[in-house]
């Protein structure tokens, strides 16, 4: 049985019928097979300061506060708006071989709970590692101040903050999403 049988049996009525090239279908589907488009994002960890060069950066973000807080309540999740701004204290540093920096963070947020509502004063150390010229991530720690209010009771406690980060930056436009303890963030960031 030749080729052209073989091809009227397979694709009666579809494209691989005896009057069409099929060998053209087979070179077509080799051709995508193999072919890979170049990787735009380039690895700069090892090229120190080859990231953006901002004075400070602000984080406008939906905040996510759980486990304790001042109501004597565990367990809970309050959630809320914040705003956070980061001033960096070193360009390129403290590892000189690594585009990493080092800026001091801090903010407002107003995790609302069933029952109450708190203030949240972080202030925290952010060391920046930047692998992309859209990707980075950060490590946080620092120390939370909180006011929290409700059902006529007002207490105020403090808390240890140790975070990491994830960072996709868009030239000065980029998103954020901070987890760890003692909470969540997501959010914009604004780099001026």
């Amino acid at each position: 049985m030749g080729i052209r049988k073989i091809t009227q049996r397979l694709g009666q009525g579809m494209w691989l019928s005896a009057g069409r090239p099929w060998w053209l279908l087979v070179a077509l589907c080799a051709l995508v097979s193999t072919w890979t488009p170049t990787a735009s994002a380039e690895n700069l960890i090892k090229q120190p300061g080859d990231h953006n060069k901002y004075a400070f950066e602000l984080e406008p973000h939906l905040y996510f506060r759980y486990g304790y807080y001042g109501g004597g309540y565990y367990n809970s999740v309050g959630v809320g708006p914040g705003l956070r701004a980061t001033i960096p204290l070193m360009h390129n540093g403290p590892i000189s071989k690594l585009n990493n920096n080092i800026a001091i963070g801090f903010g407002l947020d107003v995790p609302f709970y069933n029952g109450g509502v708190a203030f949240d004063i972080p202030v925290a150390f952010q060391w920046n590692f930047y692998f992309t010229k859209i990707i980075s991530v950060a490590g946080e720690a620092g120390l939370l101040s909180s006011v929290w209010t409700g059902n006529g009771n007002t207490r105020f406690n403090m808390f240890p903050i140790i975070q990491g980060a994830g960072r996709f930056q868009w030239g000065r436009f980029g998103v954020l999403v901070r987890v760890g303890y003692p909470s969540l963030t997501v959010g914009a960031n604004i780099q001026f």
